[in-house]
């Protein structure tokens, strides 16, 4: 049986997924916009189109920081892809011990990940390399790696102790 999480728990929760939705859709609105600017100054004013070169290195950037940081709010809220048809059939006992077992894996695996994202970032970092456009430091891109994993595994400890019921949104129309 899943418990929602009570009191100071329950909030903290609620302003995480509450600052990662913003945060995803402040990001979005600034990629589209800056996409759009390079576009239309490079049709409208090809003799500014060297001035904005940075605007496809600066989505890039954008876009990678949106896929990680989404995924543990898409996990919360039973957005991920799932194929449930083959569980649906197990008994509610077997469905909830190979779900504890689907969330240990990924809880692992998360952890795995966010582990090797560090270092890989910190490698990185050590070396001082700088993106060729926006001259900030290349890190920053591979850091979006462990801190989606950390997002993803806190999310996945969260199911696998009942204080999520991630399960229970999943096919849901959003």
């Amino acid at each position: 049986m899943t418990s929602q999480p009570t009191g100071a728990l329950h909030r903290a929760l609620g302003l995480l997924a509450s600052v990662e939705r913003v945060a995803l859709a402040l990001l979005m609105l600034i990629m589209v916009g800056l996409t759009v600017m390079g576009v239309l100054v490079r049709e409208l004013i090809p003799t500014m189109a060297r001035n904005v070169a940075w605007v496809d290195e600066g989505a890039r950037y954008i876009m990678v920081w949106m896929v990680f940081l989404s995924l543990g709010l898409a996990l919360a809220e039973g957005r991920q892809i799932a194929m449930t048809s083959f569980l649906e059939r197990m008994s509610p006992t077997t469905q909830l011990w190979v779900g504890r077992l689907i969330d240990l894996t990924g809880l692992a695996l998360s952890l795995f990940i966010a582990w090797f994202g560090i270092d890989m970032a910190q490698s990185v970092a050590r070396t001082g390399q700088f993106s060729p456009t926006l001259r900030i430091p290349a890190a920053i891109l591979y850091y979006a790696l462990p801190v989606g994993f950390l997002l993803l595994a806190l999310r996945y400890a969260l199911s696998l102790f009942g204080l999520n019921d991630r399960r229970s949104n999943m096919g849901a129309a959003h």
